[in-house]
């Protein structure tokens, strides 16, 4: 009976110990595509599309920002995360960056349901999205385009040579959302 008291008090000491520890700051960044992309007011009369759901390769699911080590293996950027995973953020980077070249007006984009039905429907599949050993920035994909009448136009995009600093994951996000803003001129001048 005289030992339950002490024990009682070493458990209270230990645990009031864990209830006092002082919480250490997150300091991972977080990023979004096409978060500077200038809003279009006049979009009336311009031809009218959907964006759908983008392709991706199986490594990008998450919401880690990755590249290529110089010894071939993938390595994310430390510190750094996309605010969201790239599969949904993708279709919508898109169609901001489509609705800011005053070309088109994007209706709706993945994962919202095409109500567009006078409208084309864009579609992406992106072969590489990521920066090779070299700190090269790759964003290859190919699009396509199903009109209303049912024809379809698709090609093929490589985005311009770029490089990011390694040591600044927002140079890294800048470039994907530059090339991602050259993919939707190249779109838009088929819509």
């Amino acid at each position: 009976m005289k030992c339950i008291p002490i024990i009682a008090l070493a458990l209270s000491m230990l645990l009031s110990g864990c209830v006092n520890l002082k919480p250490k700051p997150d300091r991972t960044q977080l990023f979004m595509l096409a978060s500077e992309v200038a809003v279009v007011s006049e979009v009336a009369g311009k031809p009218e599309c959907y964006v759908g759901r983008v392709e991706l390769p199986g490594y990008l699911e998450g919401k880690r920002i990755y590249y290529r080590s110089p010894n071939g293996e993938l390595d994310s950027v430390a510190g750094s995360r996309w605010a969201e995973p790239l599969r949904p953020a993708l279709p919508s980077a898109l169609a901001m960056h489509l609705q800011a070249t005053g070309a088109v007006n994007v209706r709706a984009y993945y994962p919202w349901q095409n109500t567009v039905r006078e409208g084309a429907t864009v579609s992406v599949q992106f072969e590489r999205f990521s920066a090779n050993a070299n700190g090269q920035v790759e964003v290859i994909a190919q699009w396509q385009i199903t009109l209303p009448n049912g024809s379809v136009e698709s090609g093929r995009f490589i985005a311009p040579h770029s490089s990011w600093d390694r040591q600044n994951a927002a140079d890294y996000v800048a470039k994907f959302d530059a090339a991602l803003a050259v993919l939707a001129e190249s779109i838009a001048q088929k819509l």
